[in-house]
């Protein structure tokens, strides 16, 4: 699934998430295993296999897209 967002895009899968940023073409990127989400602010976080990072996402919308993906309840 591909979701546009106002700092770029989300591509998620059921194995990993990408987020490339438009600034600079930064491409953020981690197995599905490491990622968390978080309701209030809604939030995707990553955190595990040396990789730390997160984003906070434009809606719950979004938020419960990518948990209809990756299968999995936020925090």
């Amino acid at each position: 699934m591909v979701l546009d967002f106002s700092q770029g895009k989300l591509i998620v899968t059921e194995f990993e998430v990408q987020v490339r940023l438009n600034i600079a073409s930064i491409v953020l990127q981690a197995s599905a295993e490491d990622i968390g989400l978080r309701r209030q602010p809604p939030m995707l976080i990553a955190d595990g296999g040396g990789v730390r990072w997160s984003l906070v996402l434009d809606s719950n919308t979004q938020l419960r897209a990518i948990q209809a993906v990756l299968g999995m309840d936020a925090e």
